[in-house]
């Protein structure tokens, strides 16, 4: 029994000496391995010691911080676990898909009404020949069709999604946006009038030749579009972050102010396609050909 305890007593003391050499030996071999700083002669505090320590302590802060990013993600397994934090994280997604196509579909007609401005825009000149005339009968078909998309997933936007339509109600911006939009359609009801009554006069063979007059007048209500097509989303940035919010104005007036702005502008436009007359037509010549008298 003596033996076994003298035994057990040898082995605890070389494991301790062992673990004390260990200790001792690896902020020195730390020290003039790396940083190969030699110990001063006379250190009474022990300062050399403590920077030993200090560095070894940095050596080991990126296991401490993986472990503690360990610890961090154990602690939040049983929160994402919980059936009621998920159903809070997905409880929107539906709306939000549902928000998301609707604004690309806003977006993506935006685009096709830019470029069948810049279509239009190009291509009107004076005597236009028949696939010109084909083209801007074209681009405004097209036309029609996005301003449409546009019209429809904004009523969506400002009603089912963002920040939904009593937000939108008290918001000034938004109305001057509505009448901005709508100076914007009335104006194009001019070149879609005389598209229309040329592409008409083209399949009956009485299509004349387009004067200066009419191409110039046709190309200034594109510059006209394109400018408030640019200044549009302008105000909307505005307004999605609530500038001029107030609920002091009934929205009815806002509304109906854009309404009435919308109806004479297009009245306007239209009655003037319909009574345009075009000037005298000016003559192309080619470079060889002799002038005309």
């Amino acid at each position: 029994m003596t033996k076994q305890i003298a035994f057990v007593s040898l082995l605890y003391t070389s494991s301790s000496v062992n673990c004390f050499h260990h200790y001792v030996k690896r902020p020195v071999a730390h020290r003039t391995a790396v940083n190969a700083i030699e110990r001063p002669a006379f250190d009474p505090l022990g300062l050399c010691d403590a920077e030993d320590s200090t560095r070894f302590r940095r050596e080991d802060a990126p296991r401490d911080g993986r472990r503690a990013a360990l610890i961090g993600l154990a602690a939040s397994l049983p929160a994402l676990a919980t059936p009621e934090l998920a159903s809070a994280a997905t409880a929107n997604a539906p709306n939000a898909i549902g928000s998301a196509l609707v604004g690309y579909g806003h977006y993506l007609a935006m685009i096709g009404v830019t470029g069948c401005l810049f279509a239009e825009r190009l291509t009107i000149k004076p005597n236009m020949d028949s696939e010109s005339e084909d083209l801007i009968a074209v681009a405004d078909i097209l036309y029609g069709l996005f301003g449409a998309l546009i019209a429809y997933t904004g009523y969506l936007r400002a009603v089912q999604y963002e920040k939904g339509f009593y937000f939108y109600s008290h918001e000034p911006l938004f109305w001057l946006k509505i009448a901005m939009v709508g100076v914007f359609g009335a104006t194009s009801f001019f070149n879609t009038t005389i598209i229309i009554q040329r592409s008409i006069a083209k399949r009956t063979g009485k299509l004349e030749p387009m004067g200066e007059k009419l191409s110039k007048r046709m190309i200034s209500i594109c510059n006209a579009e394109l400018t408030a097509l640019a200044s549009i989303p302008l105000v909307a940035t505005f307004m999605a972050r609530g500038v001029s919010y107030s609920e002091s104005i009934p929205w009815q007036v806002e509304a109906g102010a854009a309404a009435i702005l919308f109806a004479g502008l297009s009245f306007k436009y239209i009655k003037e396609a319909l009574a345009f007359e075009d000037g005298p037509l000016v003559p192309v010549q080619d470079a060889d050909s002799e002038p005309i008298p």
